[in-house]
């Protein structure tokens, strides 16, 4: 079977994680992309990126954005249709493209675009305050282009509950859930080897709409050691509120990742995120997770079993959640099982099976 793969953006983040495993899935799949980011384990990839490469670093992706649909609408040109099947890796760009009607398009999709639905105001926050009208006015023209094209995918897949609902909602489409790939047995391995430790430790990108005020806040306040993993546009912000007890890391390659959440003594998650792949990665550790009660979290993380959630993205809730989690005496054990739903095999099984299923009944348009 021959087959491509259109991805919004190849970064660092959680879409990655399911892109490599779609790529170990097809290897020879080329990947189409607006921009990518040097990474050296994706340097053997057929990766195919925009004009855009080259002349804007790929940090800054986010300042062309209204010029994205545009780009989307010109790709199929771009492409080689010699293939059975398109697979979409998008947020917000790559489920809108146009395949030919006689191949079938199967979309990933890890959340409908935020910026132009539910959560603007947190997206714009990390613009400059100049270009914000302007960009809500994008926003507006964003919103029904996305809507025209919401009909282009012949299937949805939704990397959760909580995202299919909000396919069904701005997109009146189901979808089904297939949970992202986590990769629990390297986790899992270094949780056994390792004592728990005794600093907190959250890792996500410093962008405003994450929330790591908060985490950096309630350690300050609190006076526990707090080690901060991830890059972004906010750190030097963060960096100006944080107390002598919290230390920032910076980017911290995915080879270091488990020794560095196995020695945590709880892993923090301030985000509202549709799934949340660092939360499982720390219960597969054995390590509890305290989490914003919202979205994701809520299918990863049981509150009282293997986490706490809190109630608000606030400094407050989240001392108070902090407070409640040094009280209970947490099992390992069941923390590392309730990860294994979420292993990279069930996804590889899961996904694979979807792709198969969606080319078994598929039958091109009249």
């Amino acid at each position: 079977m021959k087959l491509a793969i259109a991805h919004d953006f190849v970064r660092h983040g959680g879409a990655e994680k399911v892109l490599e495993q779609m790529h170990a899935l097809w290897p020879t799949a080329p990947v189409y992309t607006l921009l990518a980011e040097d990474n050296p384990q994706y340097r053997d990839w057929d990766i195919r990126s925009s004009r855009l490469q080259g002349w804007l670093p790929p940090s800054k992706y986010r300042w062309p954005l209204p010029f994205y649909p545009g780009m989307v609408d010109r790709l199929p040109q771009r492409i080689d249709w010699d293939i059975d099947l398109l697979i979409s890796s998008s947020v917000s760009l790559m489920k809108n493209l146009r395949v030919p009607a006689h191949i079938p398009h199967l979309c990933c999709i890890y959340r409908p675009a935020m910026f132009a639905y539910d959560r603007q105001d947190e997206f714009l926050a990390g613009y400059p305050a100049v270009f914000r009208p302007l960009l809500r006015n994008f926003s507006a023209k964003f919103r029904s282009w996305d809507q025209a094209g919401s009909n282009n995918p012949d299937l949805y897949v939704a990397c959760s509950k909580y995202v299919a609902s909000k396919v069904k909602e701005y997109y009146r489409r189901q979808a089904k859930v297939v949970y992202p790939p986590v990769e629990t047995a390297a986790f899992c391995e270094a949780g056994k080897k390792t004592e728990r430790g005794d600093y907190y430790l959250t890792a996500l990108r410093l962008e405003s709409y994450k929330r790591a005020e908060t985490v950096v806040e309630a350690c300050t306040r609190l006076k526990l050691p707090l080690k901060v993993a991830g890059t972004g546009p906010m750190r030097r912000e963060l960096e100006n509120i944080a107390g002598p007890s919290v230390e920032f890391l910076g980017f911290v390659p995915g080879t270091e990742m488990p020794a560095l959440v196995a020695g945590c003594r709880t892993f923090l998650f301030p985000s509202e995120e549709d799934f949340g792949i660092a939360p499982v990665e720390a219960l597969a550790a054995g390590r509890p997770v305290i989490a914003y009660g919202a979205a994701g979290a809520l299918e990863t993380v049981s509150d009282g079993e293997t986490g706490i959630h809190y109630p608000h993205q606030s400094t407050d809730a989240l001392v108070q959640a902090i407070q409640r989690e040094q009280e209970v005496d947490w099992d390992e054990e069941r923390l590392r099982a309730s990860a294994e739903r979420f292993s990279t095999e069930n996804f590889r099984t899961r996904f694979h099976q979807t792709v198969e299923s969606l080319l078994a009944d598929w039958k091109p348009p009249a």
